[in-house]
C-alpha cells in the first residue's frame, strides 16, 4: 500500500504514553489524549526544558515481548506501532495491514465508533494449517485505532478433540447399547427356546462386557492424562511386568495358538507404577495377538539402549513387542496412537478393541519420562517399542546402537 505522507522515524512521547498504558495494565481508552497527538506527525514537537522527553524504550520493548499482538493503525492503515507477536501472525508488517480482512473490520470500526470483535482464519504460507486469530479493533480520537490480535488455533484445536471425542465416544457406546437392546426382545420372544434363549443371553452378555471394557479404558485414560503426579513410583522389575502381561493375554493367545516368547537381558528395573507399566505391555501384547494370524508367535525383547534425541545420556530400557500380523500402511502410523483411531475398524471390533489401547500406552509412556515407538509395513509385522528410563543395569548388558530401534518405517522382520 503506497504512502501518501513520509513514515515517521519516531513516534515521540505520544507513543511512549500509549506503550506506558499498555504496560501498565490501563484500558486503550486510557491513552487516547495521547493518541490524538501522533496522527500524522513525522516528529514530537519541540517541548521546554522543564518537561524533558522521556524514554521510552522500556515500555516498547515490554510491549513487544507481549504474546498478545498488538498494533496501532491510522486512518489511511498505516501502522504507526506493531509488535512481533503481531507480525508473526501475518495479518500486518512493520508498515501497512496485510490483510483485507483486517481492513475490512478497521473500516466498520471507524464508521460505527465502536469497537468490532472477529476472528480472522489466516493460511498458510507453507504447507500446514491455517491459524485462527482473534481480533479486537478499538477506534480511538482523531481516526487512530488499536488492534489486539490472539492466536486462538489451539483453543479451536482443542474444541475439534472434543467434538471428535464426543461423537466417537457417542458411536462407540451405541453400538453395544443398541446391541443389547435387540437382544433383550429377541431374548423375550425366545423364552419357550432355551437354546435360542441361551444364545441370545450369551451375546448379552459379550456386549456388556464390551462396554465394561470401553468405560474401564475411558476412566484410566483420564486419569492418565490429568496432571496428578505419578502414583507411588518404585523399583519394578521389567521381566515381571512382561509375564504378568503374557498371564493376562495367555487365554487370548492359547484361542489362536500363538506362542508367547520373552527373550532379551534379564534383571533390568524401571522406576514407576507397575499397574499402569503392566496395563501398558499388555495392551501391546494383546494388540500383537488381536492382528496375528494363527499359529504364529508374539515375541517381547528386552534390551537396553542410549537413544538420540532429547533423551541422549539417558539409559532406556526398551520393550519391544514384535508380531507377524498383517502391519500397518506408512500413512496410518503417526495416527495410531489417537483416541479411536482403527487401522480397520471393523477388525479392531471384531477382536473387542475399544480403540483406547495404543493411547493408554503413550500415556503410560509420557508419564514415565519415556515414549512409544513404531516400526512397521503392510504384510511384514510391527514393532510396539516402549521406552523407559532405566532404574539399575546388569553387569553384562549391552546398549545397542539407537538405530537399531527407532521410528523408521522398516520391516519387522
Amino acid at each position: 500500500m503506497a504512502h501518501n505522507e513520509p513514515q515517521p522515524k519516531s513516534l515521540g512521547r505520544g507513543v511512549g504514553r500509549v506503550l506506558t498504558g499498555l504496560a501498565a495494565g490501563a484500558a486503550f481508552g486510557a491513552a487516547a489524549t495521547a493518541l490524538m497527538r501522533i496522527r500524522h506527525r513525522g516528529a514530537p514537537h519541540p517541548e521546554p526544558r522543564s518537561a524533558p522527553v522521556p524514554d521510552t524504550r522500556p515500555w516498547e520493548a515490554a510491549v513487544g515481548l507481549l504474546r498478545t499482538g498488538v498494533c496501532l493503525v491510522d486512518d489511511h492503515n498505516r501502522v504507526l506501532y506493531t509488535n512481533r507477536a503481531a507480525r508473526d501472525l501475518g495479518l500486518v508488517d512493520d508498515h501497512e495491514i496485510v490483510s483485507l480482512t483486517l481492513r475490512a473490520l478497521l473500516a466498520q470500526a471507524r464508521r460505527s465508533g465502536r469497537y468490532r470483535d472477529a476472528e480472522i482464519e489466516v493460511p498458510k504460507q507453507v504447507m500446514g494449517e491455517p491459524s485462527a486469530v482473534s481480533v479486537r479493533i478499538t477506534p480511538l480520537p482523531d481516526g487512530v485505532s488499536v488492534a489486539e490480535f490472539q492466536d486462538i488455533s489451539e483453543l479451536h484445536r482443542v474444541e475439534r478433540v472434543r467434538r471428535d471425542f464426543v461423537a466417537n465416544i457417542s458411536h462407540e457406546l451405541k453400538t453395544p447399547v443398541g446391541a443389547m437392546q435387540i437382544l433383550s426382545e429377541a431374548l423375550k420372544d425366545a423364552a419357550e427356546d432355551p437354546d435360542a434363549a441361551a444364545r441370545f443371553a450369551d451375546r448379552i452378555r459379550s456386549e456388556s462386557k464390551r462396554m465394561n471394557h470401553l468405560v474401564t479404558d475411558l476412566l484410566e485414560l483420564s486419569r492418565l492424562q490429568g496432571a496428578e503426579k505419578l502414583p507411588d513410583p518404585e523399583p519394578v522389575e521389567v521381566d515381571r511386568i512382561v509375564m504378568e502381561a503374557f498371564d493376562q493375554t495367555r487365554i487370548a493367545a492359547e484361542e489362536k495358538g500363538i506362542e508367547l516368547r520373552l527373550t532379551g537381558v534379564e534383571d533390568t528395573e524401571v522406576l514407576g507404577n507397575e499397574p499402569q507399566l503392566v496395563t501398558a505391555v499388555k495392551n501391546l501384547v494383546g494388540n500383537a495377538i488381536s492382528y496375528s494370524p494363527e499359529h504364529t508367535a508374539v515375541e517381547v525383547e528386552t534390551s537396553v539402549t542410549s537413544p538420540n534425541g532429547h533423551l541422549a545420556g539417558v539409559k532406556m530400557v526398551c520393550i519391544a513387542v514384535r508380531d507377524q500380523g498383517i502391519g500397518i500402511p506408512a500413512e496410518e502410523l503417526d495416527r495410531i496412537f489417537e483416541r479411536f483411531y482403527r487401522v480397520d475398524a471393523a477388525r479392531s471390533r471384531a477382536t473387542g478393541g475399544t480403540g483406547l489401547g495404543l493411547a493408554i500406552v503413550k500415556h503410560v509412556a509420557v508419564n514415565h519420562g519415556g515414549r512409544v515407538e513404531v516400526s512397521s509395513m503392510p504384510d511384514a509385522g510391527s514393532v510396539f517399542t516402549l521406552m523407559l528410563p532405566a532404574r539399575s543395569l546388569p553387569s553384562d548388558a549391552t546398549a545397542p546402537d539407537s538405530d537399531e530401534i527407532g521410528t523408521s518405517q522398516q520391516a519387522a522382520r
